[in-house]
């Protein structure tokens, strides 16, 4: 998309008649009450505001390659202090870790990544590297592979997002539930994961 397109789609959205955001006028004042963290991939494909068909102020949002959380206390500041931000100041009774499939960081971490050439990428997929351990050792192959490496991942995030405290706090207090979903680039469904029958189901509309 060339940047020149940038600027007349910012006028576009600023009409009164502008269908951007559902129910939401420029003259309109929004406020920041979301009721959802939603962490999600950088892909430019995968559009929380899109795929949960909300406006602005409704979900507060994480967005980087490969839906990573690092563990708490490992020295990444800026996805701990959205998360701390998200529970102890907006009280949002909900996170979604939502991965996707076609994912191209979880696509890099299944291949030999040149950490000469792309050393940040690398050391950042670190993180999801026993997501694919996982599936390695279970010895899943063709086509499933990468569905069940993204699958893998999501739920580890879900785990490293346990280790905040302040997560921790918010859910044995029962202010907080953490959602583990899958985006399905191809037919547009959405997954979830359920933990009582360890099983992903298709969400139903």
């Amino acid at each position: 998309m060339p940047i020149a397109k940038l600027i007349p789609g910012y006028r576009r959205s600023e009409k009164p008649d502008s269908t951007t955001f559902v129910g939401v006028e420029p003259s309109d004042e929004v406020s920041q009450q979301p009721g959802v963290l939603w962490i999600g991939c950088s892909d430019s494909r995968v559009i929380p505001e899109h795929i949960a068909n909300v406006g602005p102020g409704e979900i507060f949002v994480i967005r980087n390659v490969a839906n990573i959380v690092p563990p708490y206390g490992t020295a990444d500041e800026t996805v701990g202090a959205a998360i701390e931000y998200a529970v102890i100041d907006l009280r949002v009774p909900h996170i979604v870790i939502c991965g996707h499939t076609d994912c191209g960081g979880i696509k890099a971490l299944d291949k030999s990544i040149d950490m000469a050439r792309r050393p940040y990428l690398a050391r950042w997929l670190e993180w999801a590297r026993p997501a694919r351990n996982q599936v390695v050792v279970a010895g899943i192959t063709g086509s499933d592979r990468h569905q069940e490496m993204v699958r893998a991942n999501i739920l580890l995030q879900t785990e490293n997002l346990r280790s905040y405290p302040c997560v921790r706090d918010a859910q044995n207090n029962g202010h907080l539930n953490l959602h583990a979903w899958m985006y399905d680039l191809k037919s547009g469904e959405l997954s979830r994961y359920d933990a009582s029958s360890s099983l992903w189901e298709v969400v139903i509309v």
